[in-house]
């Protein structure tokens, strides 16, 4: 005897196409989860090995730090002589009100807008082979001496560049998204403040999609030395 052979029917074609059509959208939406998933966890940890090199670095600073002399949210500066003051100062009490450029005392750190858009952040020192062993600044809490002082020894060619951190963003907060990264610290008062931090985001593309992980490092002035004109001024 022959056997028939039944066919599948057109609705039971369509319906096995329905089937295999939803398990595949469900397979792929499950593949693309996995994939994005990934490269969140791939930026994160990206991110806390970065941010643990710009605290490493931070960190180091602020350990070697007597006073920070400017704070704006786009650069500070960093005050780290090798002497404590009451050395510095002995013998001539004009000592307290030199900072000796030769020796490269004054770092400054500023976050730098790339031609990408993205943010550097720069350390800047002085090239002690540019400056005059005698040449010195004068001693002030006015951070606008040391903006001046920061443009003029730049554009004479006379401070080092030094990338700390690139391709930078703003961080995100409550109150919505930050533009450009920005410095952070315990007061604008030079003459109390104990502490200089960083508030950035590292960013990835994922097709359209952009993947952002905040970042805010914050490092205390270990040895804060406050400079005689402190007590002078009242602060």
């Amino acid at each position: 005897m022959k056997r028939k052979l039944r066919a599948f029917t057109l609705i039971e074609i369509m319906i096995a196409t329905v089937v295999t059509t939803m398990i595949a959208g469900t397979v792929v939406a499950l593949i693309q989860g996995f994939v994005s998933a990934l490269s969140i966890q791939d930026l994160r940890s990206e991110a806390i090995v970065r941010s643990a090199g710009v605290q490493s670095h931070l960190g180091l600073l602020s350990l070697k730090t007597r006073m920070s002399l400017a704070l704006s949210p786009q650069r500070v500066l960093l005050w780290l002589p090798a002497e404590t003051l009451l050395t510095s100062g002995s013998g001539s009490d004009a000592a307290f009100d030199r900072i000796d450029l030769a020796e490269d005392e004054l770092h400054w750190l500023e976050f730098v807008q790339e031609e990408d858009a993205t943010w550097t952040l720069i350390e800047w020192t002085v090239k002690n082979n540019m400056v005059e062993a005698t040449e010195s600044a004068v001693f002030t809490v006015d951070g606008s001496f040391w903006d001046d002082l920061f443009l003029q020894l730049n554009e004479a060619g006379k401070l080092r560049r030094s990338p700390i951190a690139s391709g930078l963003a703003g961080p995100e907060l409550a109150t919505g998204t930050m533009k450009r990264p920005r410095f952070v610290w315990q007061t604008s008062d030079c003459c109390q403040n104990r502490s200089v931090g960083v508030e950035f985001a590292f960013v990835a593309l994922m097709g359209d999609e952009k993947l952002q992980a905040d970042v805010r490092l914050e490092s205390a002035i270990a040895f804060f030395d406050r400079h005689p004109i402190c007590s002078e001024s009242g602060s």
